[in-house]
């Protein structure tokens, strides 16, 4: 039987980890592993379009890069952003759907219909509203790279004795939305599977010396963190530059709708 390869894909080889000639759009680009992600594609050869509200940190990133960087502040969940969004759909080759929220700092039957609505627009619905921006172009040129980052509690339960420290902490919502993402990941895969698009999912273990988990690097609650994984340390900022430019290359062309998870082995206790 002769299996014939998608002809928008050239045979693969070692140097199809290059980025060289792509452009990444990063939302969330401007901080924390949004921001080491896009520095981490830019390394690789990417140009970069970077999305965030915060516009001094999406151009201090885009300092940071020998490629190009296009700086795009708005809110992905606003309709207004995503239609300024769509005049670039022609150029852009790789998804990364990195924004996300988490409201934890209430208990869980205290939580609301607007704290869920809140974390499912940001974590969700903006990362579907942008695959359906971009996805389209992508398919007609037969190559494009989705990413959508997800996290461990997408794929398990939270042990939230394990951040007893910072009081209450619960996240129903956020840990729902990173499940939804993963099946929406998967749904796409399927959907997307004979066009040249790939659609991945990233899952980060524990990550806290970013900006966005200032609160989760007391000395406690770094040693249980650190403690929860075989390899006994937590994530640092380059941690997942190497697995995000994997998804995004030439290279991996014949993965789709999986979940890459890099957490130390935490999740495999």
């Amino acid at each position: 039987m002769t299996v014939q390869a998608n002809p928008q894909e050239r045979p693969a080889g070692l140097g199809d980890l290059s980025l060289a000639g792509k452009t990444a759009l990063v939302t969330g680009g401007g901080g924390g592993l949004g921001k080491q992600m896009a520095l981490a594609l830019a390394e690789a050869g990417a140009d970069l379009v970077l999305v965030g509200r915060r516009r001094e940190l999406l151009e201090q990133t885009a300092t940071e890069v020998e490629t190009s960087a296009t700086v795009v502040p708005g809110d992905v969940t606003s309709e207004e952003t995503l239609a300024e969004l769509a005049g670039l759909a022609g150029d852009v080759d790789i998804l990364v759907n990195n924004a996300g929220l988490a409201i934890y700092h209430k208990p869980w039957l205290e939580q609301t219909t607007g704290d869920w609505n809140e974390t499912m627009a940001v974590n969700v619905i903006a990362p579907f509203r942008l695959c359906q921006v971009f996805a389209p172009s992508m398919v007609s040129r037969g190559w494009g790279r989705i990413i959508n980052i997800s996290s461990i509690y997408g794929i398990l339960g939270v042990d939230t004795r394990r951040y007893a420290s910072l009081g209450d902490f619960d996240v129903p919502a956020y840990a729902s939305s990173k499940h939804a993402l993963i099946g929406l990941t998967r749904y796409l895969g399927c959907r997307l599977a004979t066009t040249g698009v790939t659609v991945n999912s990233l899952s980060p273990g524990m990550f806290p010396g970013t900006e966005q988990n200032a609160d989760m690097t007391e000395s406690e609650l770094l040693f249980q963190l650190s403690h929860g994984a075989p390899m006994e340390r937590v994530g640092v900022t380059d941690d997942l530059g190497a697995a995000v430019v994997f998804l995004a290359s030439p290279g991996a062309k014949f993965v789709t709708g999986q979940n890459l998870v890099v957490d130390g082995g935490w999740s495999v206790w």
